[in-house]
């Protein structure tokens, strides 16, 4: 039974009101244009992945979108998301942002090139209406600028994975195809982007575990493949893989309770001066953007 991320974040904030999820209808779904051994790959991820040199993001509802080079060297680049499940990110920058992995992918010939740049955001993203006229047609240019032909979107804690999801309903709507991997089954069955990929792993280890190359880029070609498969809109594909180590939900679930100051701290960023919950009312907004075929 997959972790419901939801009910710990709400378990952990409480007497805070629940975390609101847009829940949304069937999404957009575009075919890719050419066989995935052609395509021109992009990453969009959430954890805040920064160049050292420049600052990090905003804690909570930074909308920028960073560009960052496919031929980085992997020092000169860190995570900047301060979930508890940040860690893995930190100790491998290809677990959240998998750029080296699809280097190797197009030297066998898996995918086409990786696009000469990626975007980098940090998903703890209250405005969420911004996504939808902003951010996520910010991502869309890029992407076209980039000749890119399939969007890999890498989402880290439960709040990214509402932002992730819907910045993956805009750039589709645009377009351009995506695909999407969870690890918060819960939240993405309410947001539903286009095609998703569920791998069954601790929140934080959103494509594999912190230096093994060889497991990275095998789930990463497992999810770039469901581009090509004939899936309804929506889909959530299980992948064939299990965490090695028994008693990991309480593990990561113990994380969130020993960090629920950060946790807490972001979810206060919901509530305006007067106490109105302002995601509520966000997210109320974008299911209405949903129901009028904007996302």
């Amino acid at each position: 039974m997959p972790v419901s991320y939801l009910s710990v974040v709400n378990e952990i904030t409480a007497p805070l009101p629940p975390m609101p999820v847009a829940r949304l209808g069937p999404p957009p779904l575009v075919p890719l244009a050419c066989p995935i051994e052609e395509a021109t790959v992009l990453i969009a991820s959430s954890a805040g992945v920064h160049l050292r040199s420049d600052p990090p993001f905003g804690f909570v509802d930074d909308l920028t979108c960073r560009r960052l080079a496919q031929d980085l060297d992997p020092s000169t680049v860190r995570p900047s998301h301060p979930s508890p499940i940040r860690r893995p990110g930190r100790q491998d920058v290809n677990v959240v942002h998998p750029y080296e992995r699809l280097g190797e992918l197009a030297a066998e010939g898996v995918i086409g090139r990786p696009s000469p740049f990626h975007l980098s955001m940090l998903g703890a993203i209250k405005q969420v209406t911004r996504i939808v006229t902003e951010l996520g047609p910010a991502v869309a240019s890029a992407a076209r600028e980039a000749g890119a032909d399939l969007v890999l979107v890498v989402p880290l804690c439960p709040a990214c994975h509402q932002a992730m999801g819907l910045l993956a309903r805009v750039v589709e709507r645009a377009g351009i195809p995506t695909v999407s991997v969870t690890g918060a089954r819960d939240v993405t069955e309410l947001v539903r982007p286009p095609r998703a990929a569920y791998l069954d792993y601790p929140l934080g280890y959103s494509l594999g575990r912190p230096g093994d190359a060889a497991e990275q880029r095998a789930i990463v070609r497992e999810v770039l493949e469901l581009a090509e498969a004939d899936l309804e809109p929506g889909s959530i594909v299980d992948l064939d893989r299990r965490w090695p180590e028994p008693g990991w939900e309480q593990e990561v679930i113990d994380r969130y309770r020993n960090e629920a100051d950060t946790v807490r701290g972001q979810r206060e960023a919901e509530f305006g001066p007067d106490g109105r919950h302002l995601a509520l009312e966000e997210v109320a907004a974008v299911e209405q953007m949903a129901a009028d075929g904007l996302l």
